[in-house]
């Protein structure tokens, strides 16, 4: 940490960095209603870059959460008779997603920090939720197998 740095603590939640969702699922200031603004602190690219990182982990869980509710996706622990030492993750599987002969979707995770159901971060953050998440296309994919 630079001499005149500010401590590398974040909010764990939107609502602390003060930021929300927009009804066209634009990332916005609560209270200026501003885009998100990555330089928050002059000349700290660090503590600006580390505040950014803080915000996409906040944003991961948000898309995990829109995964479930809206595309009505299961987060599975696997392998599921994982015990505490073995190496484990997750995947997002619908209700019929072992019992459905028709049509199979698979969401993995890409390397570094671009998780399942996400494009880019960045254009979650910069643009919106449709133009940086799978879910538009994980809605339409669920509306399609229903159609088999």
């Amino acid at each position: 940490m630079k001499k005149d740095e500010p401590p590398l603590d974040f909010p764990d939640t939107l609502e602390g960095f003060e930021y929300a969702f927009n009804e066209k699922g634009q990332l916005r200031h609560i209270k200026t209603g501003e885009p998100f603004v990555f330089n928050y602190q002059e000349d700290l690219h660090r503590w600006n870059q580390k505040r950014y990182e803080a915000l996409g982990e906040i944003i991961t869980k948000y898309v995990y959460e829109l995964l479930e509710k809206d595309c009505n996706l299961k987060k599975i622990s696997i392998p599921v008779d994982a015990t505490e030492s073995e190496p484990k993750s997750f995947i997002f599987m619908s209700e019929d997603a072992l019992t459905n002969p028709q049509k199979l979707m698979v969401l993995i995770h890409g390397s570094g920090v671009v998780r399942a159901g996400q494009w880019a971060r960045r254009l979650i953050i910069n643009e919106d939720l449709d133009s940086g998440t799978q879910i538009p296309f994980i809605k339409r994919a669920m509306d399609a197998r229903k159609c088999v």
